[in-house]
């Protein structure tokens, strides 16, 4: 029966346009890596993860009575559509993910329900190690710059997790192929990364999007030409190599006005029009200030004389 519900879930979410499946055990023993990363501090002003902190370590207290953890990669674009300055992050450049995934994991949701199964879903939006579990299940391994590599698909993906009471097959996990290769700790602008942990303090999508606190000299010295996050520990990554046939979801592509937009104009836009030009975008969350501040920081970083 077990092996039906998985046979099914594999197809259902192959229908949906998810690019890979793997499930873990619940029950697997994630260590204490993101407790000493959160006792360094290197989560900075995050603190929502030290409150959920138990509950990503222990998931019975998320759903009880869970056995299987699974994990879905979905493909976002690999290429930086922007023909004007400025950089925006390839996952942020079309519609919010968080919106697009939510309906396709009910979809999983209802045919796991149909083998007796009890589902919490979460894309990227709860107390859920969905890196340490994608790594688990077989889907990659955790790389040097923290992030879920896959072989032959490399970095570019969304994780999403279901969180069941079925007790579904399990995959056995791959070993980590960074080899000697320290590229992307080597590129990153602000020395974020060490030993496949990213100190958030020193990162420059931490200060362009989830920061607070005004942005340190040193970090907006280092921020170059990006508007809204980065990609570089991406982008220098062997295994990102340009992909030919990869499907990505016409939602997640930058619309066209967007692409040609300055800088300069990006950060003279009304607010009514920030609403409406990024209404359905994960830039949105940020609100126009910041995003006029991160354009602020990035002209000073290159040139005084950009805006």
């Amino acid at each position: 029966m077990m092996n039906e519900a998985r046979q099914a879930l594999n197809f259902a979410a192959r229908q949906l346009g998810f690019s890979g499946v793997g499930v873990a055990p619940a029950q697997a023993d994630q260590g204490n890596t993101l407790a000493t990363w959160l006792a360094e501090g290197k989560h900075a002003d995050m603190s929502w993860m030290e409150r959920h902190l138990p509950a990503r370590l222990d998931p019975q207290l998320v759903l009880p009575g869970v056995r299987s953890i699974i994990i879905l990669t979905y493909e976002y674009p690999r290429a930086d559509a922007r023909s004007a300055p400025g950089c925006i992050a390839r996952y942020a450049q079309g519609d919010d993910y968080h919106k697009l995934l939510a309906s396709k994991l009910a979809d999983l949701d209802e045919t796991l329900q149909w083998y007796g199964g009890t589902q919490r879903c979460f894309s990227d939006s709860g107390p859920v190690s969905e890196r340490f579990f994608a790594a688990r299940a077989g889907l990659g391994w955790i790389g040097r710059n923290g992030l879920l590599i896959r072989p032959g698909k490399g970095s570019y993906c969304f994780l999403s997790s279901i969180l069941t009471t079925l007790e579904l097959p399990a995959d056995s996990p791959m070993p980590n192929r960074c080899g000697n290769c320290h590229r992307c700790e080597q590129a990153c602008p602000t020395s974020a990364l060490h030993n496949g942990c990213c100190d958030a303090r020193k990162c420059i999508s931490f200060w362009t999007i989830e920061a607070k606190s005004p942005i340190p000299q040193d970090i907006q010295q280092a921020q170059g030409n990006r508007l809204y996050g980065c990609d570089t520990c991406q982008e220098v990554c062997p295994w990102n190599r340009p992909q030919e046939h990869v499907y990505i979801d016409p939602h997640l592509l930058m619309p066209a006005t967007l692409q040609s937009l300055s800088p300069q104009q990006l950060a003279h836009m009304p607010e009514a029009d920030f609403h409406t030009t990024f209404s359905g975008s994960p830039i949105h969350r940020i609100g126009v200030e910041h995003l006029r501040s991160n354009i602020a920081k990035q002209a000073a970083s290159i040139s005084p004389q950009v805006l």
